[in-house]
């Protein structure tokens, strides 16, 4: 762990260092049988009810449209997350998962075996976020949304107490937005586009067990970062408290990584 976060922390890392180190926590052994079963039983399947293929169309503009290496392969993206709902029939498909699969399919788009690896690791990554599903689970869901909590608050209350004392009004409404909207997708609407492989690598490097914890403390500073502004807001306009915290936009994210690097 250490030689790879020094990489890491140098930014040093090639495109062909993410997608073998993804290809490694992600994919595991048995990359050409997946890649075969790909080939044989997924690629091109669509048989997915139209209100769902509907919804994925739609949200296929909405994904980075100021990126012009999404946006020209938006096509590619639609028809793996269609062959994924089509599978993965549990899964389906939630709004959300084409920031997950956009930011895949940059890693491996210049790659052989683009779609198979693309495709698989995605998987993995929905594998990850499932109990941060609240349609997969609403028991587990509930459980993970209260066990971080519990932890954010700890921190929050030492480091930002005004803060702390507002949103504990807000508990609720708080905990599930940003589950969903920050911890089910990676912060993939929050941190800016060039960073958010930074993210995701230090994510997906750090075994499982550890992702909560890391998801926790992200989150945690860039609200402590945040808090003079959100602060301020609300005491000009209460009631959009969540729409703050839903535009929160985040750059410039290494010396938060650096700083989670060390306390783990």
């Amino acid at each position: 762990m250490d030689s790879f976060l020094s990489l890491y922390s140098l930014n040093v890392h090639s495109q062909m260092d993410r997608c073998n180190m993804w290809r490694e926590k992600l994919l595991g052994k048995g990359i050409a049988e997946k890649r075969e079963l790909y080939y044989r039983y997924i690629e091109g399947r669509n048989e997915i009810h139209p209100s769902l293929r509907t919804v994925i169309l739609a949200d296929m503009p909405r994904t980075y449209p100021n990126q012009p290496q999404v946006t020209r392969h938006i096509r590619t993206i639609q028809r793996l997350l269609i062959s994924y709902a089509a599978v993965q029939r549990g899964d389906s498909y939630l709004q959300g998962f084409n920031y997950i699969m956009a930011i895949t399919w940059q890693v491996f788009k210049d790659t052989e075996h683009a779609e198979p690896d693309t495709w698989w690791c995605f998987a993995r990554i929905v594998g990850l976020i499932r109990p941060l599903m609240p349609d997969f689970n609403v028991t587990w869901f509930h459980w993970m949304r209260r066990n971080w909590l519990q932890h954010f608050y700890e921190m929050l209350k030492k480091r930002r107490p005004r803060l702390n004392s507002i949103l504990h009004h807000r508990t609720e409404e708080f905990s599930c937005l940003i589950t969903v909207r920050w911890f089910m997708i990676w912060f993939a609407q929050t941190i800016a586009y060039e960073d958010l492989f930074k993210v995701w690598d230090f994510i997906i490097e750090q075994p499982p067990h550890l992702h909560m914890k890391i998801y926790t403390k992200i989150a945690f500073e860039i609200i402590y970062e945040a808090a003079p502004s959100i602060t301020y807001q609300w005491a000009q306009e209460p009631t959009k408290l969540m729409h703050t915290f839903l535009n929160i936009q985040v750059s410039g994210i290494e010396h938060i990584l650096e700083k989670i690097k060390h306390e783990l």
